[in-house]
């Protein structure tokens, strides 16, 4: 009897531990719970740009039309001015749009690109060109913005000289009312054939948007191409 009780206790004892087993305690499998993967969302690029209806009523312009969608990799950056066609070098990421001899040092995925111009009778037309740029990382991204926010402000005041004999384009034009803030960096371009630019680059994420928006000089710095620069990123989840 008191072997029975003996065993009865000795069972208990084990339901009670979870620990009794003929195997070696070292072969018990371990169950490890790992925290489950947060899904991801990645809006296709293109979808970054800001559509004809967007642009409308971001500008106050009539309504108008976009040219051909550009989207693939790092191949599709702009090649309008090469590195020793301009002076000084580092003014051309406020002088000129999406160019590669600007991105080139980063690691960059995938590039989209448009353009757009609009307008009626009320007022005189205006062309704007707009792209998405993913970069390798959020890092990345960041180090470029950093870095052409310095660049920008550096060049507030300065005159970028470009020098295209085999082309025959040579052109002055002076980088003014650069203004930066922490995801936002724009500047108004004045060429000497009497245009004005409005240039704005933003970033949130791996993503950097690039604007140019050509008008006559209106005022007000580079309002449209800084509204435009925050209507995509607002698309690419940036409050």
């Amino acid at each position: 009897m008191r072997s029975t009780r003996s065993t009865i206790a000795a069972l208990s004892a084990c339901a009670v531990l979870a620990g009794c087993s003929s195997a070696p305690v070292d072969s018990v499998p371990v169950v490890r719970i790992k925290e489950a993967a947060k899904p991801s969302f990645s809006r296709p690029l293109n979808q970054v740009l800001p559509t004809g209806d967007e642009l409308t009523t971001t500008l106050g312009v009539g309504p108008g039309f976009s040219g051909q969608l550009v989207v693939g990799g790092a191949d599709m950056l702009l090649q309008g001015v090469g590195e020793s066609e301009a002076t000084p070098i580092e003014c051309v990421s406020a002088g000129y749009r999406l160019q590669k001899v600007v991105y080139a040092a980063s690691p960059v995925r995938e590039v989209a690109s448009q353009s757009w111009a609009g307008g009626d009778f009320n007022g005189p037309p205006v062309s704007a060109f707009f792209g998405a740029v993913k970069f390798a990382t959020a890092d990345d991204a960041q180090g470029f913005f950093a870095a052409s926010a310095d660049k920008w402000r550096r060049c507030n005041g300065q005159t970028l000289v470009l020098h295209q004999p085999e082309h025959g384009a040579d052109g002055v034009s002076r980088i003014t009312d650069v203004v930066v803030d922490s995801t936002v960096v724009s500047a108004v371009v004045l060429h000497d054939d009497g245009s004005t630019v409005q240039r704005a680059i933003g970033m949130t994420s791996d993503c950097v948007v690039d604007v140019e928006i050509m008008d006559v000089d209106r005022g007000g710095g580079a309002r449209g191409a800084v509204d435009v620069a925050h209507l995509m990123l607002q698309k690419l989840g940036a409050s």
